[in-house]
């Protein structure tokens, strides 16, 4: 649509300053209502609804006035003890101890009774003991003389002649040696304690016939012997003594 202006009619007079700034401050101000309302358009169009507010409980409040309270004292911390330096501990060894008295308490005298009453009693007359007698001295026999060394072998002599025939006695002759005829002598030597035993016997002289000094021995440790006469030495005594063993032999 076009419009037509009327066109204005040319005058010569100048408007006047105050009209001119008029003017201009009425079109600014139309061109900034125009731009308001462009804006509220647009704006409407982008601004998402306003969602309705939910209605919010409310709380009475009422103020109170607290009295105030003092402020807090400040204890001071007390300072911490100084702490003393560690003694220096020095070993000494102490000595031994002293050895304790003993001492010995006496035992309490035991409460002595009162004592009885005296009675006056006439002491009889003493009995004299008679003095046994003394008994007598017995000396004893004065001790034999000792016996010459002719009286011992006499004694010994006597004393073989005892033992000799017991010997002969127990002699049991082989059967061999009468079978043959044969005879021999050993010399056997033995210990007799005073009392007639027999300690030991052994051949000393041999016979070259082994059943001569079988039968020499086995005489002499078969026979018993008597005990040594009353005046022979009375310790252990060693004989020899000649057996002869043969046919002739009884």
């Amino acid at each position: 649509m076009t419009t037509v202006m009327p066109r204005a009619t040319n005058y010569s007079l100048m408007p006047e300053p105050k009209e001119r700034h008029f003017k201009y401050a009425v079109g600014g101000a139309v061109m900034v209502e125009v731009l308001l309302v462009l804006g509220l358009i647009w704006y409407g169009d982008n601004t998402p609804p306003v969602k309705a507010k939910p209605k919010e409980h409310v709380i009475a409040v009422q103020m109170v006035t607290l009295p105030q309270q003092p402020p807090p004292q400040v204890v001071p911390k007390p300072l911490p003890k100084p702490v003393p330096p560690k003694p220096v501990v020095h070993q000494v060894t102490p000595p031994p101890p002293r050895p304790h008295p003993k001492v010995v308490i006496p035992p309490k005298p035991a409460p002595t009774p009162p004592a009885p009453p005296v009675r006056t009693v006439t002491p009889p007359m003493p009995v004299t003991k008679p003095t046994p007698a003394p008994k007598p001295v017995v000396t004893p026999p004065p001790a034999p003389p000792p016996m010459s060394a002719q009286q011992t072998a006499s004694l010994m002599g006597r004393y073989v002649g005892m033992v000799r025939p017991i010997i002969q006695q127990s002699l049991r002759v082989p059967a061999e040696l009468r079978a043959m005829g044969l005879s021999g002598k050993a010399t056997v030597e033995f210990e007799i304690s005073p009392s007639g035993q027999l300690l030991w016997a052994k051949i000393i002289k041999r016979s070259p016939l082994g059943a001569v000094n079988r039968a020499a021995l086995a005489a002499v440790k078969d026979g018993g012997f008597p005990p040594f006469l009353k005046k022979m030495p009375k310790q252990n005594t060693v004989f020899q003594i000649d057996v002869e063993v043969g046919a002739g032999s009884s």
